[in-house]
Parts: C-alpha cells; structure tokens; sequence
C-alpha cells in the first residue's frame, strides 16, 4: 500500500460519510413529519374519511348499481352502435335486439360497488401509515376507474354474445363464461395497478 494510497481511501470514506449524512436530514424530516400534530391530523381526517367512504359504498350498493345501470346506457348506445338505456331509479339496463326489448338486471353479486370496499379500506391503512398521503389517493381513483371499466365492458360483452347467439346461449357465454374471465382480469390489473402506485418507492441517483 502506498502513502498516496491512504488520502483517497479517507476521501472515499468521507464521500460515504457525507452521502449518508445527505440522506439522513431527509428521513428525519419524513419521521418528524410523520409524528408532528399537524401530519397526524391529517393523515387522522383522511384516513376517517376513506373508512367512511368504505362504510357509505356497502350501505349505498343500490344507488351504486343504478349509476352503473345509467353508465351502461350511454356505453352500450355509443360502443355497440345498439339502443339502449337505464331504467330510471332502477339497476336495469335495456337494449334493443331484433325489435325486441331486453333488460339486463345488475344484481348486487354483478356490481363492482362491493369489490370497491377492499380498495378503499387498503388506502385508508396506507394513508395512516405513510406521510405523503396523494400516492394511496391517485393509486385508489385509478383502481376504482379501472373497476367500473371493467363492468361496463361486461355488460357491453354481454350485449354484444345476446345479439350475435340469441338470448339464452349469448347471455351463458356472455355472463358466465366470458363475463368472468374480464372479471378475473379486471381485478387482478385494478389490483397490481394499485399496488404498483401506492406501494412503490423512488430510486434516487446520486451525483
């Protein structure tokens, strides 16, 4: 080892030194943001917030249906190029096959209103537990969009198997076969959408 040796080992050490020291101010603001009153209120207020909105979506199924009965109307008229409509205050959305009238009930086991709850309640624990509170948020609205896209492209495939096989085949492959399938795929992508925006960490590079 030469003498000229040990001055870099000591300047790479102090470069190390003062990369972690450049490190540490910021999770001390993050922990001391995280216990401060202020950040724990507001943390606290969303958090109570996103529990509630859980609470409000399971009591409030019904109307939850009937928006997508309304959303399924205007979706099957524009993507389908068929006639069709919510039934006013009711989960029903009729389409016009062959000059007839066929109403399609969306039941509480065929809304996404129930498969919300899990999501919500995930970005209220998420919201509690960490100090920037918009990544849980943008993660919970992207997935919630992304689940009502999901059942509006089941209905619309539904449509689609009636009027190409007739009621009773098309509505089977439709609803049961391939309807759950885009159910299946829905959730799994809401669900690694979500996680991918909320849970996901910032790699920094230093200079």
């Amino acid at each position: 080892m030469t003498a000229g040796a040990l001055p870099a080992r000591s300047g790479a050490a102090k470069h190390r030194r003062s990369g972690h020291a450049a490190r540490d101010p910021k999770r001390s603001r993050e922990s001391a943001a995280r216990r401060s009153p202020g950040g724990v209120l507001v943390r606290a207020t969303v958090s109570l917030s996103l529990a509630g909105l859980a609470a409000l979506t399971f009591h409030e199924n019904d109307k939850i249906r009937i928006f997508e009965a309304w959303l399924a109307g205007h979706v099957i008229t524009l993507a389908g190029r068929v006639p069709s409509a919510g039934s006013p205050n009711q989960p029903i959305v009729w389409f016009s096959d062959n000059y007839r009238q066929i109403g399609l009930v969306i039941t509480p086991e065929c809304t996404v209103g129930l498969l919300m709850i899990p999501f919500i309640a995930a970005a209220a624990l998420l919201v509690w537990q960490r100090v920037p509170v918009i990544r849980p948020l943008i993660g919970l609205a992207v997935a919630l969009v992304m689940l009502i896209a999901m059942n509006q492209l089941r209905l619309l495939n539904i449509v689609w198997f009636v009027r190409g096989m007739g009621f009773a085949s098309g509505f089977y492959w439709g609803h049961t076969l391939v309807g759950s399938t885009i159910t299946i795929l829905g959730l799994a992508s809401s669900l690694a959408t979500f996680v991918f925006v909320t849970v996901r960490r910032r790699k920094f590079q230093s200079g």
